[in-house]
């Protein structure tokens, strides 16, 4: 789910088609998950101000963590009720070709979906990486959300009334937690044109990276600008690899994912500033975005990482 959607063109999009610290010191406001089956399992509470969330991924799949704020009155179960049921059907009426059908259940999506912000969190992350990102929350109600896919179904979703999937309602509380602003070894800037790493540069080992959004623009009025770290091996099939993250094809985001993700950021706000961490062994990679055609939009990147 992304914000400001216009249901038609989300419609033709889906029928076209620890404790320990895991890098450096601890951090001073950290929020730490793991996974579990198709849930995150930790806390529901963390201060507010620079806020790391750490996603300890042992699931058995690729996972990403979405963060976003809820509007005022908005709760968790309508998010479940009124988006994620109502998406979850769609996606299934898409893949089975009735766009008709399709196109009835998305007219039954709120008009407030437009008012959910995206925050960022933790980017793709493959079986046995720990993703970590950090970003400024202002206290809120929150969502921190997996969709990716598997056989069709998001895993988002539960079909067990009342029950979440990998969707975990967050509050963040009014006091600060205190946590200075990070730094960073590599700057990665986002334009309306791509990305460009504006300072320094990735290093074997860990690597605090700093995301600059200073454009953002919306895609099929769905999805913006984010950052999602894949290795390249001599088997990776690279166009794959950066083409999967796109959720709006059926086959989007559909486990097994094309390559070993390695971590990133979601998308934020034009004007925006995220962490994230990065443990690089050296070899080839590649950074790619969740938006329709990547790679001719300027989303995708590839950089070495050498042994000195």
């Amino acid at each position: 789910m992304k914000p400001n959607v216009i249901l038609p063109a989300f419609v033709l999009s889906l029928t076209a088609c620890s404790t320990e610290p895991l890098l450096g010191e601890q951090p001073a406001n950290l929020l730490e998950l793991e996974v579990q089956g198709l849930s995150f399992v930790g806390p529901d509470t963390i201060k507010s101000g620079w806020t790391t969330i750490r996603v300890n991924n042992t699931g058995g799949m690729t996972h990403h963590a979405l963060v976003y704020r809820l509007p005022d009155g908005i709760t968790a179960e309508m998010v479940d009720e009124q988006i994620v049921e109502p998406i979850q059907r769609i996606l299934t009426a898409a893949i089975g070709g009735d766009t008709e059908k399709a196109a009835e259940i998305a007219a039954t999506i709120p008009a407030w979906v437009g008012d959910l912000v995206w925050m960022g969190g933790p980017g793709m992350m493959s079986d046995g990486v720990t993703g970590e990102a950090t970003m400024y929350l202002e206290p809120g109600n929150y969502i921190l959300e997996c969709y990716v896919k598997t056989d069709g179904v998001q895993h988002n979703y539960n079909p067990e009334p009342g029950e979440f999937g990998m969707m975990l309602p967050l509050t963040v509380v009014a006091e600060d937690g205190g946590m200075a602003e990070p730094d960073a070894n590599v700057t990665l800037t986002l334009t309306n044109s791509g990305y460009e790493i504006t300072d320094g540069a990735f290093r074997a080992g860990d690597n605090d990276v700093r995301v600059k959004f200073e454009e953002q623009r919306l895609y099929n009025n769905f999805v913006g600008h984010d950052a999602h770290v894949f290795r390249i091996d001599d088997d990776t099939d690279v166009d794959a690899a950066v083409r999967w993250p796109d959720f709006f094809p059926t086959e989007g985001q559909q486990t097994p994912a094309p390559a070993r993700f390695v971590g990133g950021i979601h998308d934020m706000p034009q004007g925006a500033t995220g962490y994230f961490k990065l443990d690089l062994e050296p070899g080839e990679y590649g950074i790619t975005a969740e938006i329709p055609d990547a790679a001719k939009n300027g989303f995708f990147k590839r950089f070495s990482v050498d042994t000195d």
